[in-house]
């Protein structure tokens, strides 16, 4: 799933990169802007349900990815997507920046009118925005792990089902409450910024194109887990990177015609009214 040519682009954010840049580190305080940290965590998943298909069994499922701390986890190509299209490149730096508010334009940039800003305290090279040509625009790599496990959250992964998946990642819903179209920070996968603003969920629906594990072969049981896990590889600095996985425990079985089921029987411990626990999902 996601296979791309990849072309590297020696700007001095991915030289840097590559010598061993580390993450940047909490704010220690002092003069000028403090940053304000993303939190990123997994909803737990919804919309489980199987498909039989030219004699494969496949499970598909939405899944979410919230930011539950101050601030916003905001990505920027570079080069920029204009001149990534000229250039031919499937593949560029993702750099993650670290604001000082939520405000949408940059101290500086905003219009006459905007009194709100931000300002850009710190930023690093956090993977890479790669062209999906099946969604027709670009996702932000190493962003969630999918798997199935058996006896526990922790058991053995089954058939191979392991899979690394890259998003685009914008303001779907809010966690708690209404959506409204004014309050998103982060809109679109096809021009600069990509990320989830806090309060905010980015979801997958489970018809999207890889929103899917492959059962086939697994036997019925019902001690299974569709195990998710948001910022998988570290990679995206956040306030704690160990919240990052929700789970749901499912019963695998046959229908009286033999076609293959499942049922939802359990899921990770979450706080009803949080939208961690899905209650908000959109089925869009």
């Amino acid at each position: 799933m996601r296979r791309f040519v990849v072309t590297f682009v020696l700007t001095p954010l991915v030289v840097l990169a590559a010598a061993g840049a580390a993450p940047a580190a909490p704010d220690q305080g002092g003069p000028g802007p403090t940053a304000l940290y993303p939190d990123i965590q997994t909803v737990v998943p919804q919309h489980l349900q199987m498909q039989n298909r030219q004699q494969r069994d496949v499970l598909r499922f939405s899944n979410g990815i919230a930011n539950t701390g101050a601030g916003p986890w905001a990505l920027r190509p570079e080069p920029s997507l204009d001149v990534a299209r000229e250039q031919g490149l499937s593949t560029v730096a993702a750099v993650q920046e670290l604001w000082d508010s939520t405000a949408f334009y940059r101290c500086g940039e905003q219009p006459k009118q905007v009194t709100e800003c931000h300002n850009v305290v710190s930023e690093r090279v956090a993977g890479a925005f790669e062209f999906h040509p099946a969604h027709n625009h670009w996702h932000i790599g190493d962003t969630a792990l999918f798997e199935v496990r058996q006896g526990s959250p922790t058991g053995p992964v089954m058939g191979g089902n392991s899979i690394k998946t890259t998003f685009c990642l914008i303001d779907a819903y809010k966690l708690i409450g209404n959506s409204p179209t004014s309050e998103r920070l982060f809109w679109d996968c096809y021009a600069s910024y990509q990320g989830i603003k806090p309060g905010w969920v980015d979801q997958y629906h489970h018809a999207t194109s890889g929103q899917q594990l492959d059962l086939t072969g697994v036997p019925n049981g019902d001690d299974y887990y569709l195990v998710s896990t948001s910022n998988h590889a570290g990679i995206f600095t956040e306030t704690n990177p160990w919240n990052n996985t929700a789970w749901v425990r499912f019963r695998l079985y046959s229908d009286s015609n033999g076609n293959r089921k499942v049922e939802v029987t359990g899921n990770s411990p979450c706080v009803m009214g949080s939208g961690m626990c899905g209650e908000n999902a959109t089925n869009r």
